[in-house]
């Protein structure tokens, strides 16, 4: 019996599972055909009810898509990260695009540039990629150009900009239409678009009313334009005509454009124009000013990506022509609008923007048009911004916008142009003036070079006031050098920060040639004056050691201007030169003061009495110095030390007119040896 029970509660809990596995793959297929007729509102709560992490990769991508054409863009950020993740196969460039806009709709910047690097941006398409970095940089430094006030029209659903009629401004909405068109859009589970209009004299009191009932149907009618006569009107409509409405082969109503004529202020002659085809979207028609020109979006086959903006002429609404690549990128470009000086705006997600779609502006040109502008914040935001419409005199206009700080999906806002659109690329001022580095006076016509990395880029001269000016980069290195003739050069250098219209001073002193001259003279005379302010110190430091020797030494003495070493008489013998025996004793007192004094000098000066030839004489008494010298050699004392004169008879100590006139001790005393102190270092 237990057996039994237990099979049974067995079978039951695989019948349940078996039954659950089914349902789940049942909602999943449900989902998946809900999803290839663009039914987006009805598929994403049946995939979100069977799908898991482990279900099919193809069904999660239809999941994260569902989600981003219905502007959910947390919930496709995070199956879309998950794919690339885990199924990266499946996210090819066109997933990873979405995936990088939905991660810039909630301004998570820094990631969405590092998907788009890694995932999207070719080796040879990074210089275009910084250019844009640096373009959108340029464009957010202008500030806010408009003011915006979103109108009292919008509502929790969706409402959108779509044309001016005469005096009234024409909205589509997906508010409910009562009876036969109360009809659901499944794409993003509201009511249909319709065409409404409201006076644009009350557009902020009155409600806004059914513009043409005559034009409405079950499906979407939106953007219209009409010619100048209020007589004809091309508008967007699915592909809806007398009842009938036509399919793609994916089973799809493609939008279409129409026209039709006024008659009896009542719009009759609905017309599919002959350029439209059931298998692609032809939308949002604009007409040129002299009403010759249609231009519209399409994504029909041949173009350069998703949607691109197409001109048709209006004699016959054939050969519609592709404004080119300079306009059209691989992504979408939707929206157009020409005001009436013949500038073309649209809205695109290929030209540099800040989010997802952004509004652009190309100005005419013989031939076309020129590179489209992004028109710049806060018109423009991380979500789409788009129908836009402008009156270039007043400046005033509208555009639309689905930025989650509106009310509903699709809202309507109000503006007013305040500054024109000037993108410059960021750059600083660099002012200052050139002196003359002695006299402080403005220098004119002085050069000055600007040099950037190294690069001269720029130069010119002086003005009167001794003032010059550049404009320059920011984030970048410059020197400046000034020179003139007769002058020496001045130079600096500096970096410059990425903060725009900052204004760098910088002066610089130039030294001329006379003041040059005239500075190296005053060193020289500064110097001369040093050393010799430093002789005469020395030689007062000098005077002050030999005072001060002499005063500690007894045996120094100063006679006549001079100073001796004082000594006992040193003798030699008559007529020779040999020092005697007890003459050394007395020169070693001389040697000895020699040696504790290691710098002195000392001049040898031996004398000879009258006696005798006076050339003997001389040559006698230079022997005798000559004999002392050596002595002191041999005792140690360096002859450059030295000195030795012999004097003769002519410096005696007592004059003697004659041989006879002195007496022998007197003779005795002229006979002598000196030494005379010649330095003390």
């Amino acid at each position: 019996m237990m057996k039994k029970l237990l099979l049974y509660f067995l079978f039951i809990i695989f019948s349940l599972a078996t039954f659950q596995a089914n349902a789940q793959d049942f909602s999943i297929q449900q989902a998946d055909k809900y999803f290839e007729r663009t039914y987006y509102s009805k598929a994403i709560p049946l995939y979100e009810e069977a799908i898991t992490r482990k279900s099919e990769a193809n069904s999660i991508r239809n999941l994260a898509n569902a989600y981003f054409y219905t502007f959910d863009l947390k919930n496709a950020e995070k199956w879309f990260r998950f794919l690339l993740k885990n199924n990266k196969e499946l996210m090819d460039d066109a997933h990873i695009f979405k995936y990088y806009q939905s991660l810039k709709a909630q301004k998570k910047y820094e990631l969405a540039d590092t998907v788009f690097q890694n995932h999207l941006l070719e080796a040879s398409e990074k210089n275009n990629y910084l250019q844009s970095v640096v373009y959108l940089e340029n464009v957010e430094a202008i500030g806010e150009r408009y003011t915006l006030k979103n109108l009292p029209v919008n509502t929790e659903k969706s409402e959108f900009f779509s044309g001016v009629y005469q005096d009234q401004v024409l909205i589509s909405s997906t508010k409910e239409q009562k009876g036969l068109f109360a009809k659901i859009y499944y794409w993003n589970n509201l009511p249909y678009l319709n065409l409404y209009s409201i006076p644009s004299d009350s557009i902020e009191t009155e409600n806004s009313k059914l513009f043409a009932e005559e034009l409405t149907t079950k499906l979407h009618e939106s953007n219209a334009v009409f010619t100048k006569d209020g007589k004809t009107v091309f508008f967007t409509r699915n592909n809806y005509l007398n009842g009938k409405k036509e399919k793609d082969t994916a089973k799809v109503t493609q939008l279409q454009i129409y026209s039709a004529q006024l008659e009896n202020e009542k719009w009759t002659n609905i017309t599919l124009l002959p350029f439209n085809h059931k298998n692609y979207s032809c939308e949002h028609p604009a007409l040129s000013n002299d009403g010759k020109t249609l231009y519209f979006a399409s994504n029909k086959p041949g173009g350069f990506g998703g949607f691109d903006i197409y001109k048709v002429n209006t004699s016959d609404f054939t050969s519609p022509q592709n404004l080119g690549e300079l306009i059209n990128t691989p992504k979408k470009e939707q929206f157009p609008f020409i005001d009436a000086e013949g500038n073309l705006y649209f809205s695109s997600n290929g030209h540099p923007g800040f989010g997802l779609l952004d509004v652009f502006i190309a100005k005419p040109t013989t031939n076309g048009f020129q590179k489209p502008d992004n028109v710049g914040l806060p018109l423009n935001s991380s979500y789409d911004d788009f129908a836009f419409y402008i009156d270039p005199k007043t400046k005033d206009g509208f555009f639309s916008s689905n930025r989650p700080s509106g009310k509903g999906s699709d809202d309507i806002y109000q503006i007013h142009e305040t500054k024109p659109l000037i993108i410059e690329d960021c750059y600083q001022f660099l002012k200052g003036k050139v002196f003359d580095k002695t006299t402080q006076e403005l220098l004119t016509n002085a050069k000055v070079v600007l040099f950037e990395n190294e690069i001269v880029i720029d130069s010119l001269t002086t003005d009167a006031t001794g003032a010059f000016s550049f404009k320059i980069n920011c984030s970048s290195s410059f020197q400046v050098i000034a020179t003139k003739k007769k002058y020496t050069k001045d130079e600096k250098s500096f970096n410059t920060s990425s903060q725009r219209k900052k204004e760098n001073l910088a002066e610089l002193y130039l030294l001329s040639e006379k003041a040059i001259a005239e500075r190296k003279q005053q060193e020289l005379d500064r110097e001369k004056e040093r050393l010799q302010q430093q002789k005469i110190e020395q030689e007062k430091a000098q005077q002050e050691k030999v005072k001060q020797i002499i005063n500690n030494e007894p045996s120094i003495v100063t006679k006549n201007d001079k100073t001796f070493i004082e000594t006992e008489p040193i003798y030699f013998d008559y007529d020779l030169w040999y020092i005697r025996k007890e003459s050394r004793k007395t020169l070693n007192k001389v040697i000895a003061l020699l040696q504790k004094y290691p710098k002195m000098k000392i001049e040898i000066g031996t004398h000879t009495d009258i006696r005798g030839n006076n050339n003997y004489n001389l040559e006698l008494s230079q022997k005798r110095s000559d004999a002392v010298m050596e002595y002191f050699n041999e005792n140690g004392i360096n002859l450059e030390r030295l000195k030795s004169v012999g004097y003769g008879e002519t410096q005696p100590i007592i004059h003697c007119e004659t041989e006879d006139s002195c007496t022998e001790e007197q003779h005795e005393i002229n006979r002598r040896c000196e030494f005379v102190i010649k330095s003390f270092n």
